[in-house]
Order: C-alpha cells, then sequence, then structure tokens
C-alpha cells in the first residue's frame, strides 16, 4: 500500500523536520487517524518527495514530521503542459480536471469560448461566484494529484477569454488544436513525435522543460474564426481519429497520448 502523500509548501528549507497545519492537521489525526511513528511522503510542490515518520502532534496543531529520506518525485512529464479548455458545464469540467491531473497536466485555464453553453464573466465583475468555484476546482485537482502521487499540484487558474488565452499559449513552445475538421492522423502523429524529440533535445541543453499548450472546444466545438485564430497564433490544427469526441473526453485523450510518447 502507497503512502499517503501532503504537499507543504517552503518544506524544500526543513533538514529535520517538516510542520503541517490546517486542513490536514485535520485529516491526519481526526479522518485518517495516524498516529506518531506511522510514515506518509510530504511534497514541496517541486517534484521533491520527502519520505518521513509522524513524531507528534503539538498544541498548535500541527504535524510534526521526521525527515527520513528525500528523493526526485518521478511521475511529472518532461514538458509542461497546459490545458485550455473551453468552459462546459461544471460537473463535466470537474471530471476534465480530475483525468487531466492524473494523467499529468501542469495547468488548467478554464476558457470562455464562443459556443460555450456555459456563460461566466472574464472581466472580474463576479469575484466571489467565480472564487468559490476555483476553490472547488483546485481542490479536485489536489485531491488528484495526491491520489496519483503527482510532485505538483496543478493549478485551475482564473476564467480567460479566447483571446486572452491565445496570448498566453503564445509564449509555448509548441500549441495543439484538436479540431474534428483536421487533417488525417498522420500528421497528427508527426507533430506529436516533434514534440518527443524537443523534450529528448531540450533535456540534453537546458534546464527547463517545452511548454505544450493544448486547446479544447466546449461542448458546442471551435467556431471557425477560432481555429483561423489559433492558426494564425502557430497552432498546430490537429485530428484525434475518425470519431468526434466530447469535450470531456478530448482533453484526457490527448494527454494519454502525450503522456504514453513523452515519459521516460
Amino acid at each position: 500500500m502507497s503512502l499517503y502523500r501532503f504537499y507543504v509548501e517552503g518544506c524544500s528549507d526543513a533538514s529535520y523536520k517538516i510542520y503541517i497545519s490546517g486542513k490536514d492537521y485535520n485529516h491526519i489525526k481526526n479522518v485518517l487517524r495516524l498516529r506518531p511513528g506511522e510514515e506518509i511522503i510530504i511534497s514541496d510542490g517541486t517534484s521533491r518527495d520527502y519520505h518521513c515518520k509522524i513524531a507528534d502532534f503539538t498544541e498548535d496543531e500541527s504535524v510534526a514530521a521526521e525527515i527520513i529520506d528525500i528523493t526526485d518525485n518521478a511521475t511529472e512529464l518532461p514538458a509542461e503542459i497546459t490545458l485550455f479548455q473551453g468552459m462546459p458545464k461544471a460537473d463535466k469540467f470537474e471530471h476534465i480536471i480530475q483525468k487531466t491531473v492524473e494523467l499529468g497536466v501542469h495547468e488548467i485555464y478554464p476558457v470562455m469560448m464562443k459556443r460555450c453553453v456555459v456563460k461566466m464573466d472574464t472581466n472580474g465583475n463576479d469575484n466571489k461566484k467565480e472564487a468559490k468555484k476555483l476553490q472547488r476546482f483546485n481542490s479536485i485537482a489536489e485531491a488528484a494529484a495526491k491520489q496519483s502521487q503527482r510532485g505538483i499540484i496543478p493549478e485551475v487558474k482564473n476564467f480567460i477569454s479566447f483571446k486572452e488565452a491565445l496570448t498566453l499559449a503564445g509564449d509555448m513552445d509548441v500549441i495543439l488544436v484538436p479540431y474534428e475538421s483536421a487533417e488525417g492522423m498522420d500528421y497528427a502523429r508527426g507533430i506529436i513525435e516533434d514534440i518527443r524529440k524537443l523534450c529528448d533535445s531540450d533535456s540534453k541543453v537546458c534546464d527547463h522543460k517545452p511548454r505544450v499548450a493544448v486547446f479544447i472546444g466546449p461542448e458546442g466545438g471551435f467556431a471557425p474564426e477560432e481555429i483561423e485564430s489559433a492558426t494564425e497564433k502557430g497552432g498546430k490544427i490537429i485530428s484525434l481519429g475518425n470519431r468526434i469526441l466530447r469535450t470531456e473526453t478530448a482533453g484526457p485523450t490527448v494527454m494519454s497520448i502525450l503522456g504514453f510518447m513523452l515519459d521516460r
């Protein structure tokens, strides 16, 4: 059985003990009912794992964990993949978050596109409602990261417009846009192979990982002008096969393909 995993920011400075507080304190003590002497994994959110043993529960409601060993987390992909997801209904988006985090996504942006069924304000006029949704979305991401033993917790970002998404993607190395009217699979396979080669070459010459943007349309799909704008930005319009996929299927499908091709 794998050890329970928790995330603590800034624990890379710890030399002997790491302290866990907040909601994880209650979860460890009162839900999981772990006791001193039991072992856990603590991640610092930068792909480093701390194998620890619970020492005690402090009076200020912290879990004191003694460091046994420090290792590099090997679950992260050699590319940082950002998902720009056309905003679907909330239950579908929660499914997308859970599955793409399990499959290795680096970060997720909910994007308002022309054919979105759900309408969200991207101008910051409904901050309380938006903040509540983002809190839930990020809780789902954290749970999925723990379950899949991720070294980081992928963040679900604020709602943005399609134009803003293209601007952000413009700074990335590759932009993938799965589209039902795209060219055949040979073109798509060639693009994925180019990404694999980019990961291999970058790992030898520099410290940063290649950054890949993945755009997924909402329930209604992309509008033609959105495909045109993505193409002008350098987007690779690719096919995922001869079948039309639901929006909640497309993102995890791309992540599965990239994970299979890029994982070492």
